[in-house]
């Protein structure tokens, strides 16, 4: 088994092919993170010890039973993140990820992780499964971007100056003959 591959939980399974047999959609809403490594279990209903939850922020429904979804994250503390919890709008822990000793990232005060996560619902009816999100992570790099771009656009506009403000001088000496 791959270290890094969520388990469908039996709750989780149990919703999609119930939604499947009524011609509905259950909703992949959520993304929770925690601090805790095990080996989880398809009976486990909540992760051992969620630090944090978040809307998905950004999804991609490749229609064969995969799906890249992905979450923002923010910490006032340090961790590792151990174990990564995939709800549905309902609550229902769909599908769950952790190790024993394999950390995924570590989360710090000082950062915002965006984190994507790609999933192989090889396991349950895929066609019944939506991934509902808020917007796309993109363009959370955007205003950063946006925000470097214009530093350094301020930056060159002082290094233009300051080298014009050297010719002007350079001029001036020239000038006067203390060149």
């Amino acid at each position: 088994m791959n270290t890094y591959q969520p388990i469908i939980t039996q709750a989780g399974l149990n919703k999609a092919v119930n939604a499947k047999e009524k011609g509905l959609s259950v909703h992949l809403s959520h993304i929770a993170i925690g601090d805790r490594g095990y080996t989880p279990n398809k009976n486990d209903t909540a992760l051992k010890n969620e630090k944090d939850r978040v809307e998905t922020g950004d999804a991609t429904d490749y229609k064969n039973g995969q799906f890249r979804v992905s979450g923002k994250f923010t910490s006032d503390t340090d961790y590792a993140v151990r174990e990564v919890g995939f709800f549905l709008s309902d609550g229902t822990l769909f599908a769950l990820w952790s190790h024993p000793e394999n950390v995924l990232f570590y989360l710090t005060p000082m950062a915002t992780v965006v984190q994507g996560f790609d999933l192989l619902l090889s396991a349950a009816p895929h066609d019944a499964i939506t991934v509902t999100h808020n917007g796309d992570l993109k363009m959370y790099y955007d205003d950063v971007f946006m925000q470097m771009t214009q530093v350094q656009t301020e930056m060159l506009t002082a290094q233009t100056q300051t080298n014009t403000n050297i010719v002007n001088l350079y001029q001036q000496l020239a000038e006067k003959g203390l060149l």
